[in-house]
């Protein structure tokens, strides 16, 4: 399902519940994280690689309905 959301929290009617709410965020590690993390592994840049799993800059937003939980969809960086 595709929905307008980014990176940030989005004010949406939720198609699950139908209220109008603010979506609760989730950063979420994807395949591209982890392989550019062994990327950095691999070339001998590990302290780098760990801070991909600290900040969000490489990391997938999710974005769920605080209301019902349901998932809205997601942002991918």
């Amino acid at each position: 399902m595709s929905s307008p959301v980014g990176p940030e929290p989005s004010n949406l009617i939720c198609p699950s519940c139908h209220q109008n709410v603010t979506t609760r965020t989730e950063p979420k590690a994807s395949t591209k994280t982890h392989l550019i993390a062994l990327i950095m592994c691999l070339t001998c840049l590990f302290p780098c690689a760990c801070c991909l799993y600290c900040t969000e800059c490489a990391r997938n937003t999710a974005h769920f309905c605080p209301s019902c939980n349901a998932y809205i969809g997601s942002y991918e960086r």
